[in-house]
């Protein structure tokens, strides 16, 4: 059911946009990507100075204060993926989150083995933490098609939708 939030849960998740694309967007959190963090629009651009050449779109993080006051790849030019525009009622009608973006960035990306090194952003989790899943990186690392990915993620879906329904309120 389509909603729209009266108050900005975060002053990182500043638009509708950022809150629509949250669930596909904060396993980035986990990697070596800037995710926006430093800009007006975070979590709605990812990129890093190491994708130069790869990809047009560009932006630079500053410091801004109460907001992110010191971003991963601060004052430097980060190429990379501008989601701004993306038909988010595209991943409402959809259901699912978008992990076409991860597969893109980790394929473009020149360090692979640096590519999910959480630690040098500074953010909170790895992506198996962030993904409640710790063959998801393996699955990235692997290029496993995204249909047999989603089929690893089946039992633990279906156990939890069991378990939740004593909590819902509504059916």
């Amino acid at each position: 059911m389509p909603y729209t939030l009266p108050v900005k849960p975060s002053p990182n998740l500043n638009t509708q946009q950022a809150i629509l694309l949250y669930p596909s967007t904060c396993v980035f959190e986990g990697t070596v990507l800037n995710h926006g963090r430093g800009t007006y629009f975070p979590f709605t651009v990812f990129g890093s100075p190491e994708l130069k050449g790869k990809y047009k779109f560009s932006y630079t993080p500053v410091s801004i204060p109460g907001m992110s006051e010191t971003p991963l790849y601060m004052n430097q030019v980060c190429y990379g993926l501008d989601l701004r525009k993306y038909d988010t009622d595209k991943l409402r009608k959809q259901k699912k989150i978008n992990i076409q973006w991860m597969k893109e960035l980790y394929k473009a990306y020149p360090n692979k083995e640096k590519f999910f090194d959480y630690k040098q952003s500074k953010e909170i989790g790895n992506v198996d933490f962030r993904t409640g899943d710790s063959n998801f990186k393996q699955q990235i690392i692997d290029d496993v098609p995204e249909e047999e990915m989603r089929k690893t993620w089946e039992p633990a879906l279906s156990n939890y939708k069991q378990m939740r329904k004593k909590y819902l309120l509504y059916p």
